[in-house]
């Protein structure tokens, strides 16, 4: 076996694989499973076994190269796989892209050295076979890493498990035909434009592929949003019937309280004529024993927030929830009222929905406690509540409970603080879900507030 054949075949091999496999590495770079440094020695070691293996086989007679090829072509993805914390159905649809770039650049460096070189006894595994390759590699290369980054980032985006599980096969499949189709690598074969064309025809029919996939992502994510506020939208107006049923209780409320105060006011000016200091007394006295207690909270000073507790409060009442809310809130507030009453609301709605969930299954009664005070440039809002399971997160962002798909709840939170300069964070333990937001006070406010 000659020495410089073998080292041909080991750089031939190794070029023709490892570029890729790094490619493909790239938009993944900040959800690596593991340490760099072992996934660099985990591919190391493969590709140092796959181009051995291949130089050896190259270098007496050439048999088998090709079935080590799709025998390996597995090997490396299952690395790969293993090396990603990502969703595997998204993981190996965009693999497949990879996959088809590969052909493609290796076909096109095949069908140029044909035509420039071309000799029935040419083989595609030469110095010279191995620069035309990286030539093609290195003008190509950019293109198709920010076309993967960008559609990697749009896939990411969508959760759609039933849909990622099948979806992967319409790309995969019409690969393997034009494997099939282009298997033949002889001279003659790849001298031949079809050959060419055929795998060309393969990428751009997958990138139009793609393309058409995400279009539809994008709307399945339209949809979701529309839910999602169609929801907040419910909500919003649950909390406005609940604000008029109040005022019109408040109003029913008075007009009954006046016309009893005036029959009060009758018996009273009658015992103060008759002198009647005894009787006058006891009266007052049993008329205090039938007022109603004071069953309204003041959970704040502002009104349209004080709504937006009482109205989940109510309704955290009526499934058995424990409430309690301790809010010192400033005036003004440092965002929006509106979007102050949102960010609760949303906070609030994601713990109600929780606790409803846990319902006795929980090791302690379902509870919601809120929490609002100001120190130094900041005002910290604190929601906590139960929840039996620790919610699923995805690329940094919660997963939905309503439906397939990131939820927007949490997601409007964190904007509406980052927006004010502030910051937000969630945390679970031990069945207990924590929202911490803090919100930058503008200069010259000052504190109001009353405790509950």
């Amino acid at each position: 076996m000659s020495f410089s054949a073998y080292a041909t075949a080991f750089c031939f091999s190794t070029a023709s694989t490892l570029p890729y496999r790094v490619i493909a590495y790239y938009p993944y770079r900040k959800q690596l499973r593991f340490p760099v440094w072992v996934i660099v020695l985990l591919v190391g070691i493969s590709q140092l076994v796959q181009s051995s293996l291949y130089a050896w086989l190259s270098a007496n007679g050439g048999g088998g190269t090709r079935l080590q090829e799709f025998i390996f072509a597995p090997v490396c993805f299952i690395i790969f796989l293993a090396s990603i914390q990502a969703d595997r159905w998204k993981v190996l649809f965009l693999y497949i892209f990879i996959f088809d770039y590969t052909t493609l650049v290796r076909g096109a460096a095949m069908h140029l050295e044909s035509l420039l070189f071309y000799s029935p006894e040419l083989t595609f595994t030469s110095l010279r076979s191995v620069g035309i390759q990286l030539i093609f590699l290195a003008v190509t290369a950019p293109v198709m890493i920010l076309f993967l980054k960008a559609t990697k980032d749009k896939v990411f985006q969508t959760e759609a498990p039933a849909f990622w599980r099948v979806i992967w096969m319409l790309p995969a499949f019409t690969t393997v035909v034009v494997m099939l189709y282009t298997n033949d690598l002889s001279p003659e074969s790849v001298r031949q434009f079809r050959f060419l064309f055929s795998r060309v025809l393969l990428l751009f029919g997958m990138i139009a592929v793609y393309y058409v996939l995400i279009l539809a992502l994008d709307t399945i994510r339209h949809e979701a949003t529309l839910e999602e506020k169609a929801a907040q939208q419910e909500n919003l107006l649950a909390l406005q019937r609940t604000q008029y049923s109040q005022i019109s209780r408040y109003m029913d409320e008075t007009r009954q309280a006046r016309h009893d105060l005036a029959q009060h006011l009758r018996i009273i000016h009658q015992y103060l004529s008759t002198g009647s200091q005894e009787d006058l007394r006891a009266y007052v006295e049993h008329y205090e024993s039938t007022l109603p207690p004071n069953t309204t909270q003041t959970f704040c000073k502002n009104y349209a927030v004080n709504t937006v507790l009482s109205y989940y409060c109510e309704e955290a009442q009526t499934f058995g929830i424990d409430f309690t809310a301790d809010l010192n809130l400033p005036e003004p507030l440092p965002i929006s009222e509106p979007e102050f009453c949102s960010m609760i609301g949303n906070l609030l709605e994601n713990a109600l929905l929780a606790c409803r969930t846990a319902g006795e299954s929980a090791m302690a009664a379902p509870f919601i406690r809120v929490l609002a005070r100001p120190d130094g440039d900041f005002l910290w809002l604190a929601i906590d509540n139960t929840y039996l399971s620790e919610p699923i997160q995805k690329d940094g962002r919660f997963l939905s409970s309503r439906h397939e798909g990131f939820g927007l709840g949490t997601a409007s939170v964190a904007t509406i603080a980052k927006r004010s300069g502030g910051s937000c964070e969630f945390t679970y333990e031990n069945e207990v879900f924590y929202a911490s937001v803090s919100l930058k006070l503008n200069n010259n406010q000052h504190i109001h507030g009353t405790e509950s």
